[in-house]
């Protein structure tokens, strides 16, 4: 919102945000939306208030509080923020928060509104009196494949109204996403740029892509503005949801006489007035489980509180019947990558904080992993969101350091127990006999020599004879089967293939492509992705490239 055009008398709001400043008026409180339990998605939208009136030193505002309410909005054991909104904006604070984000792995995009220059107090000026340019700001957290500004001006606005956009990968998957700041002297002009920004955002969803819009609207939900977003279950004729929609501790009486369990309503974000001005978003054909909050107003930031929203992707829930490929990242995030006719899924964000695990491996919907101790833990997928944390894993085992190799091939010595094998540094073989709950017996030695071996997969029965196998490369690229007895051992090898060294990573997650029939993945030094279908009798077909933008490096199982 711009104060000096407030709606209704500028200069008496302008006294009572000074007031309420002063008399350390209450604040916005945060509700039970956490970065412990809110969704894997997060945004977050911040009116900065620039630099000039209303928000100038003299009032106690700083640009140091600004950038410390941004940046700590990024952080890995907080919110750990995907996409950040930015509205009245100056570029110097712009320029100063893409350097701190950019370490961070953010990419940003600025537009003016107010020209350098001019008489405009809304930002800090230099010594010869000119003011800083001033406009609206987006940073997204991921791979950017196309930027817009939008003009959403109608035709009597006292300056330009421009949206910033950016379409990049957000946790793998491309999505629109637009800073906004409609005007804030004149309802009429206001609707119809929500009416045009709504429109745009239409043609984006209708090509399939996701969508988020967050920024201060300058009208409160139940106005002809905010109908243009509000999809019909919260009483508009849009097509999202907004953050805030389903928290029933600001629901009106009217809804709550009702009991609705959407509403056009939600915490207020701005002056002592209290109203709701900032939103976030998010199309509902893609988006699920979409909650926010409005953090408690940082002292010396702004004159708006910063709201938040987090959610999940409409399609990401626990595991399907097809296998997944499973990636961790640099950050040590988990994505699932579920199996599909002729390649991958989309991917799935199913945890955090997995960089402290040295070696991972799939066991049914269920993850083995070894730590930096060695402590062996299992990781029960949660049957709800399919997804992997502390809270539902098993400790299994200590001592697992001494095995470089990690493999789950399921039930490899035929008691209809799920097993471990592991290799050690000295290249001897182990395996670790499971009992059916959720520990392993004494091992037991079924191998020497595998230390020739650089890489090795166990891709469950490979052959269709319904016993186990195991598959290694060794230095020289040559691929080698090792038929499984049934009983924990194996057949003599056989050559299934050369010129596997062209990989940085082999897996095999099972059955990606849904014929019953275990596959094989590799990672080539582009770092694109192959799919060999299995066919069910020690071989595979021709490979086909499944996917692109997998690093080097990156843990895939």
């Amino acid at each position: 919102m711009r104060i000096r055009k407030a709606l209704g008398s500028a200069g008496a709001l302008l006294g009572s945000v000074a007031a309420a400043l002063a008399l350390g008026a209450p604040s916005a409180q945060a509700d039970t939306v956490s970065p412990g339990s809110a969704g894997p998605l997060r945004f977050v939208s911040f009116n900065m208030c620039g630099s000039g009136s209303p928000c100038t030193p003299e009032k106690g505002y700083t640009d140091g509080a600004k950038y410390a309410a941004v940046v700590d909005q990024t952080s890995g054991s907080g919110w750990n923020a995907d996409q950040i909104f930015l509205q009245e904006v100056c570029r110097y604070q712009y320029d100063e928060l893409a350097a701190q984000l950019k370490p961070k792995g953010f990419q940003g995009l600025y537009t003016t509104t107010v020209q350098l220059g001019t008489s405009s107090g809304l930002c800090a000026g230099g010594a010869d009196g000119t003011k800083g340019d001033y406009g609206m700001a987006l940073f997204v957290k991921g791979t950017v494949s196309d930027s817009a500004v939008l003009d959403l001006t109608v035709g009597g606005e006292s300056e330009p109204i421009k949206a910033p956009c950016l379409k990049s990968y957000t946790q793998g998957r491309s999505n629109w996403a637009c800073s906004v700041h409609l005007y804030w002297n004149d309802a009429a002009l206001r609707d119809a740029e929500a009416r045009k920004l709504a429109q745009q955002a239409a043609v984006w969803q209708g090509q399939g892509s996701p969508v988020v819009l967050g920024g201060d609207f300058n009208g409160k939900p139940d106005t002809a503005m905010a109908a243009s977003f509000y999809g019909s279950g919260a009483g508009g004729n849009g097509t999202f949801v907004e953050a805030d929609e389903t928290d029933k501790d600001y629901f009106t009486s009217a809804c709550l006489t009702a009991g609705a369990s959407h509403c056009r309503s939600g915490e207020t974000t701005f002056g002592d007035s209290r109203r709701k001005l900032d939103y976030l978003f998010l199309s509902g054909a893609h988006f699920k489980d979409v909650k926010g909050d409005v953090l408690p107003n940082f002292t010396g930031a702004s004159d708006h509180d910063m709201i938040r929203a987090a959610a999940g992707w409409a399609d990401c829930g626990p595991a399907g019947a097809t296998d997944s490929l499973f990636r961790r990242d640099a950050s040590g995030a988990l994505y699932r990558y579920a199996g599909r006719t002729g390649g991958l899924a989309a991917p799935c964000k199913v945890g955090v904080g997995w960089g402290s695990m040295g070696k991972v491996a799939q066991d049914g919907d269920t993850l083995v992993a070894v730590d930096g101790s060695g402590t062996l833990w299992r990781y029960p997928a949660d049957p709800s969101t399919g997804s992997y944390s502390g809270s539902t894993r098993v400790q299994a085992g200590t001592g697992w350091q001494a095995n470089d190799v990690l493999l789950a091939p399921g039930d490899f010595d035929g008691d209809g127990k799920a097993d471990l094998i592991g290799r050690d540094t000295a290249g001897v073989l182990w395996l670790y006999p499971g009992d059916g709950a959720h520990g392993y017996g004494a091992r037991k030695q079924i191998g020497t020599g595998w230390q020739m071996f650089d890489a090795l997969v166990a891709p469950g029965d490979f052959d269709g004879d319904g016993k186990a196998d195991l598959i290694g490369r060794d230095t020289a690229g040559v691929l080698w089967f090792y038929k499984g007895n049934g009983a924990g051992y194996y057949a003599p090898r056989t050559q299934i293939g050369t010129g596997w060294q062209v990989y940085s990573a082999l897996v095999a997650p099972g059955d990606i492509n849904g014929d019953g029939k275990a596959d094989l993945i590799g990672r080539d030094a582009s770092n694109n992705l192959w799919l060999y279908k299995g066919n069910g009798a020690a071989y595979y077909a021709p490979r086909v490239q499944i996917g692109y933008g997998y690093p080097d490096g990156e843990l895939l199982f």
